[in-house]
């Protein structure tokens, strides 16, 4: 099974590859190892995709750690789901990950892009009952009662039964 190192670089003016990291990938076994540097203008990777080319079926993808993947929730989700759908492993230093070994990491991010994409649904459905809900005064049953309006309304019935 090939491994195959990938990293990104902060975006800091005269530094274009990172040495430590390159040597860790190294260090692990990897065959192989690309970078890319990361810009302010956007997300361009064509080091990630070389090393993702550069992997065979059951390969795997090293990384340092999940910012090498994505810059937020969604990103990461996608890129890991993009490497199963290849038939690829992921192996992550930090915190260790390796799909080679246990692929319930695979599962949990499928079942985050599902809440992902279910999220927009619900918040829609949210809204609407609220707006409905605060026009019509349904919404009273739905709001708790604080504990000061509790104990006035058990001291009311206590004083009516006497």
């Amino acid at each position: 099974m090939k491994l195959v190192g990938y990293y990104r670089v902060p975006p800091v003016r005269g530094i274009f590859f990172s040495p430590a990291q390159e040597e860790r990938l190294l260090l692990l076994g990897c065959e192989e190892v690309f970078s890319d540097r990361c810009l302010a203008s956007g997300v361009v990777r064509p080091g990630l995709a070389r090393a993702v080319e550069a992997l065979g079926d059951g390969g795997a993808l090293a990384v340092p750690s999940f910012h090498a993947l994505g810059g937020d929730m969604a990103g990461l989700v996608d890129a890991v789901l993009k490497l199963k759908a290849r038939g690829l492993h992921l192996v992550v230093q930090q915190p260790q990950v390796d799909t080679r070994t246990d692929p319930g990491f695979f599962e949990t991010c499928e079942m985050l892009m599902g809440f992902s994409r279910e999220r927009p649904m619900v918040r829609a459905a949210e809204t609407a009952l609220i707006a409905k809900g605060g026009k019509a005064g349904g919404m009273k049953g739905l709001r708790a009662a604080s504990p000061i309006e509790t104990e006035v309304e058990t001291e009311d019935a206590t004083e009516d039964e006497d």
